[in-house]
């Protein structure tokens, strides 16, 4: 049971189509790339008690590890959308452009 606030690192990612992709914002690509890198490594060292046997992504519709073609396929497909995209300023260049631009204006 998640509680509000809680932080898990193991994260569970939906399957797309390439199609799929090219339809999302990239903030929202952005964000399906850190899900994906919050996966967890291999279903042998996680702690998924639930399961007797390693859950297949094509099964249940969700990539759970990175050791799978499944994640290797999605998160290539992601990059190579999100290198068609125009570049997104992160947080600390944000804060530079906004300084840059305040002192030009004084």
């Amino acid at each position: 049971m998640l509680f509000v606030g809680e932080n898990t690192m193991a994260s569970k990612v939906e399957i797309k189509t390439i199609e799929e992709l090219e339809k999302m914002h990239t903030g929202t690509l952005m964000s399906r790339r850190a899900a994906l890198l919050k996966c967890e490594e291999s279903f042998e060292a996680s702690d998924h008690s639930v399961y007797n046997v390693k859950p297949s992504a094509s099964v249940t519709g969700f990539i759970e590890f990175k050791d799978t073609p499944e994640w290797q396929h999605a998160y290539n497909q992601l990059k190579e959308v999100l290198a068609t995209r125009e570049h997104v300023p992160n947080k600390q260049e944000r804060k530079k452009l906004r300084q840059l631009k305040a002192s030009k204006s004084k």
